[in-house]
């Protein structure tokens, strides 16, 4: 149970502001629906990943949270540095953001 609270507010925190941001992000450069839905489901298969290491790191979260919130740490560098399998699915979505279509 408290690992499923975990993930719900990791989901909340962390997960969901990201996929909004990238998405918004993402439409207004006019990306592929394709590039969208890989990041989508790049940070969705993060999730377990992200809640595994609030669950071992607590503080983590906060932090990560925070900073994201405060706009420190960029959403997709969260996604790349816990799951490093999203670094190509972000890497082209970051060519449609930086007006670079890949």
């Amino acid at each position: 149970m408290f690992h499923e609270i975990l993930a719900f507010i990791v989901n909340l925190l962390i997960v969901d502001p990201l996929q909004a941001e990238m998405d918004k992000r993402l439409a207004e450069a006019r990306a592929p629906q394709a590039v969208i839905a890989d990041v989508r489901a790049c940070a969705d298969a993060a999730l377990p990943i992200l809640t595994d290491r609030a669950v071992s790191e607590p503080g983590w979260v906060a932090t990560t949270a925070l900073d994201v919130w405060l706009g420190r740490t960029a959403p997709e560098d969260v996604l790349t540095t816990i799951a490093p399998r999203c670094n190509a699915p972000v890497r082209a979505a970051k060519g449609y953001l930086q007006g670079q279509s890949t």
